[in-house]
C-alpha cells in the first residue's frame, strides 16, 4: 500500500507542475502575440493615408513613417498602377493624426544623407484643417547623395571647361600669354625710346629757351636805354614848344587890330595845340618821371610891337 501511497503523490505533483509549465507557456505566448499585435499597430487606432510616387526606390512595407523625427506609423502598402505609378500607402497613429494638416506633404529623406531612407510628414502652413482619413498627400523626394553627386558633377562638369579653354588660350603663341607677353615688351622698348627722345628733346628746349631769355634780356636793356634817353630829351622839347606857343599867342593878340581877320583865328590854333602838347604830356606813359615847366614870360624889355612888326 505504502508504495502505491507514494506512486500517486508522485505523479500528482508531475500533473500539478505540468500544468504550471503548460500555465506558463500559454502566458507566455499570449504576450508574444500580444506584443506582435502591438508591434504590427493591430491593437491600436490608425488612420489611413496614401501618396502617389514616382518610383518604389527606396520605399517599402513597413518602413516607418516619422513627424519630425519621431515614428507615428509605417507604411503598409505598396503597388504598381496601371499608369506605371507606385501607389504607397501608410498608417499614422489616431493620437498623432492631428498633425497631419490637409496640405502636409510625405518627403523621402535619408538619415544623415546615406542612412536609412524614411518617409517624413512635413505639415503645411494651415493648421486649421487637418487631413481626413484616406486623404492622399503629396509627395518629394530629398536631395540624397546621389542628388547631390549629380548636382555637384553638373556645376562642375562647366567650371573644368571654362579651365581648358582658359589654357588653351594661355597656351596660344599669338593670343596667349606669350603673344602677351611678346606685346608687353614690345611696348616696353616703344616707351623706353619715346622717353629717350623726349629727354633729348626737352634738352633741347631748355637750351633754346636759355638762349630766348638772355636775347630778351639784351632788347629789354636797349629798351631800357632808349626810354632813359627819351626821358632826358623829352622835357626840354616840351619846353621849347611851350614857350614858343606862349610867344606866338602873345604876337597874335597883339596883331589882332592890324592883321586881316583871317590870321585872327591863329589864336584859337596855338590854343588847340597847346591841349594837344599839354594831353600828349598827361598821357605819355613817362610822365609822371617830368616835372612840368614854369610859365613862360618875356623879358622886360621886349617890345612886343617891335617883334609883331619884325613879324610882319
Amino acid at each position: 500500500m505504502s508504495l502505491l501511497t507514494q506512486y500517486d503523490a508522485d505523479a500528482r505533483a508531475v500533473r500539478r507542475m505540468t500544468r504550471r509549465f503548460l500555465l506558463v507557456a500559454v502566458l507566455a505566448t499570449i504576450a508574444l502575440v500580444a506584443a506582435i499585435f502591438v508591434r504590427q499597430g493591430l491593437l491600436r487606432q490608425t488612420v489611413s493615408y496614401s501618396f502617389v510616387a514616382d518610383s518604389a526606390q527606396d520605399i517599402a512595407k513597413g518602413q516607418a513613417v516619422r513627424i519630425a523625427g519621431f515614428r507615428v506609423g509605417s507604411v503598409t502598402e505598396v503597388s504598381l498602377r496601371d499608369d506605371g505609378a507606385v501607389a504607397v500607402g501608410m498608417e499614422v497613429d489616431a493620437d498623432q493624426a492631428r498633425f497631419v494638416t490637409h496640405d502636409a506633404r510625405i518627403e523621402l529623406r535619408k538619415e544623415g544623407l546615406v542612412g536609412s531612407p524614411t518617409l517624413e510628414i512635413v505639415p503645411g502652413p494651415d493648421k486649421t484643417r487637418l487631413a481626413p482619413a484616406q486623404a492622399r498627400l503629396a509627395f518629394s523626394r530629398a536631395d540624397g547623395l546621389g542628388a547631390l553627386a549629380n548636382q555637384v558633377r553638373d556645376e562642375f562638369v562647366p567650371i573644368l571647361k571654362d579651365i581648358k579653354a582658359i589654357t588653351a588660350a594661355l597656351a596660344d603663341q599669338q593670343k596667349g600669354l606669350p603673344g602677351t607677353l611678346a606685346q608687353i615688351r614690345a611696348s616696353s622698348e616703344a616707351l623706353n625710346v619715346l622717353l629717350a627722345n623726349g629727354n633729348r628733346q626737352v634738352e633741347g628746349i631748355g637750351g633754346t629757351a636759355v638762349r630766348l631769355l638772355g636775347q630778351a634780356e639784351k632788347n629789354l636793356k636797349h629798351l631800357d636805354q632808349t626810354l632813359e634817353a627819351a626821358n632826358q630829351r623829352l622835357p626840354r622839347m616840351l619846353d621849347r614848344t611851350q614857350q614858343v606857343l606862349d610867344h606866338v599867342e602873345k604876337i597874335t593878340a597883339e596883331a589882332e587890330v592890324s592883321v586881316p581877320p583871317v590870321l585872327r583865328d591863329g589864336s584859337a590854333v596855338a590854343a588847340e595845340v597847346r591841349e594837344i602838347v599839354g594831353g600828349a604830356r598827361q598821357t605819355w606813359p613817362i610822365s609822371s618821371m617830368v616835372d612840368a615847366p614854369g610859365p613862360a614870360t618875356l623879358k622886360p624889355d621886349s617890345d612886343p610891337r617891335g617883334e609883331a612888326g619884325r613879324a610882319r
